[in-house]
């Protein structure tokens, strides 16, 4: 009374087995991030994608980097000319890592890249100098005293990049400058 039970048993045991594993891998890497970044915010998607990790992580590796934030902000913005040769474009612009950019303005002439990013969600200052290592930041007071966050400046590769906190709480990413160092 053993029906079924030779070949046949054990080649649904073997076609289970195999649908379980496509179901494993695929629940797996749906799921898979690259570069998750916890609580601190949303999450990279790929290393090419324009994410405010990759913008800061390309500013330091030199021109070939600096074109790929060019090559991104013109992805991910619709650019108009401003001024002598430059390019601008308002926000809001919402990255594949779901933080949202302000504005970006690309100066032709001085090879500068100004990038502003929204408070909500933070990008966190320490998780930015983390990525250009070697910022340290600085309070910036105006004449006035008023306070107008923290900047942090480091210079690599033929290129500066500096990035400011929000005012008084240092708490997020407000803004993102890119300049050569020959200017």
């Amino acid at each position: 009374m053993n029906r079924g039970c030779g070949s046949s048993a054990m080649a649904r045991i073997v076609a289970f087995v195999g649908l379980a594993s496509i179901v494993c891998i695929a629940a797996s890497c749906g799921s898979a991030k690259v570069r998750g970044s916890g609580r601190s915010g949303p999450d990279k998607v790929c290393t090419d994608a324009v994410t405010v990790e990759n913008l800061l992580r390309w500013s330091v590796e030199g021109s070939a980097g600096i074109d790929k934030i060019l090559n991104g902000l013109k992805r991910t913005f619709e650019m108009a000319p401003v001024g002598v040769q430059g390019l601008g474009s308002a926000g809001p612009a919402k990255l594949a890592d779901g933080y949202i950019l302000s504005f970006a303005t690309i100066r032709g002439l001085s090879g500068a890249i100004d990038i502003g990013v929204k408070e909500e969600p933070c990008y966190s200052p320490e998780r930015a100098a983390g990525l250009v290592g070697g910022a340290t930041g600085r309070v910036e007071l105006d004449a006035h005293m008023i306070d107008h966050g923290k900047t942090y400046t480091a210079g690599k590769n033929g290129f500066y990049v500096s990035f400011a906190t929000t005012d008084e709480t240092y708490r997020c990413v407000k803004s993102i400058h890119l300049w050569p160092m020959d200017r």
